[in-house]
């Protein structure tokens, strides 16, 4: 085939993830092991935990400052049994292989007998989305400049044999200026030809999962190039490809390959319907990789035509009702799961 893989095996053990009671502070320094990495640190300093800048249904996100330095920080801590340590402990081991400009870095982490505590890089500012959003207007060159700074880090993570398996805008940060930040690496993995990725199923947020996660057939690099078509989808039309809070009634539809680019904006080149025609496809074989997508024409164009895409302009009014919408759900998961997500 195409990625060199052939059909699909048998799914492989599923590994459990439990839901559990977050402290509102990481274990203290004395019952804590610092973690030594292969590539060097900064040296390790202790932190002084502040605000809470996020709360997930297994981890907690809290501002940080290094005490020597004052320098701000955000750390990821993640409860964990001890029977789950070696899972949880694949966040870790993914983040400190990645140095890219569009993933937030890591730069130190310890270890204590029931958390895991992650120290990434500050990144602030607003989601994908919210960026757009807070605009009177953006354009399809706007939209095409993120999408090439999300199919870089992806390239770069292929590249290292890692999935990341939430490509989600709400865990995409537009920094200054216009950078974006990839963060959330929770559900990433390391991929192998012979190794066969399957998820629980997950169905929080089901308009965004690829038509093989939803079968239990296995991840693929093209299960992340799914993922960056819908956000692709969502930017160009304030609006979900498919719409259904019912799997499967999702996935029949999804399995069909009909991508609805009647609810896209009016004025989009034709670049920008084939990149969402061949990452929408609903065959994980027929999908690009990250590596084509960013050699494609639309991503490449500049001159004259990219002048041209930025006449057209997109208002705001529908994205900010769709954002509304996202959000209510998320309030719903909150009530859900006995969550608050911090504003």
């Amino acid at each position: 085939s195409k990625a060199g893989m052939g059909p699909y095996s048998d799914p492989s053990a599923k590994l459990r993830a439990a839901t559990q009671d977050i402290p509102s502070s990481p274990a203290t320094e004395e019952e804590s092991e610092i973690i030594t990495p292969s590539e060097p640190f900064p040296t390790y300093q202790t932190y002084a935990f502040q605000t809470e800048i996020k709360r997930g249904r297994f981890s907690i996100v809290r501002q940080c400052r290094e005490k020597v330095s004052g320098k701000a920080l955000a750390a990821k801590i993640i409860p964990y049994w001890q029977e789950d340590k070696q899972t949880v402990l694949l966040e870790y081991q993914v983040l400190r292989k990645l140095h890219h400009t569009n993933i937030a870095q890591l730069k130190g982490a310890y270890v204590s007998p029931r958390h895991l505590v992650l120290i990434q890089e500050m990144c602030v500012g607003p989601e994908l989305l919210h960026s757009l959003a807070l605009r009177t207007s953006y354009s399809e060159v706007e939209v095409r400049d993120y999408l090439w700074q999300i199919l870089s880090a992806t390239e770069y993570l292929h590249a290292h044999d890692i999935l990341h398996l939430d490509l989600r805008s709400e865990n995409m940060i537009i920094t200054e200026p216009n950078l974006l930040k990839l963060l959330d690496f929770g559900n990433a993995q390391f991929y192998a030809q012979d190794k066969v990725i399957t998820m629980d199923k997950c169905m929080d947020y089901v308009e965004t999962m690829a038509p093989e996660l939803l079968t239990e057939q296995g991840a693929l690099p093209q299960t992340d190039i799914w993922s960056i078509g819908i956000t692709a989808f969502i930017m160009l039309s304030a609006n979900y490809p498919v719409s259904s809070d019912v799997p499967c009634e999702f996935l029949r539809t999804t399995r069909k390959g009909k991508v609805k680019l009647t609810r896209c904006y009016a004025g989009l080149s034709g670049g920008a319907v084939s990149f969402l025609q061949s990452t929408l496809c609903a065959n994980p074989w027929g999908r690009p990789s990250a590596s084509e997508c960013l050699q494609s024409p639309w991503l490449q164009e500049t001159g004259l035509d990219s002048r041209q895409q930025a006449l057209v302009t997109f208002p705001t009014s529908k994205l900010r009702n769709f954002l509304t919408e996202r959000e209510k759900k998320r309030g719903l998961l909150c009530s859900k799961y006995g969550l608050m997500i911090a504003q």
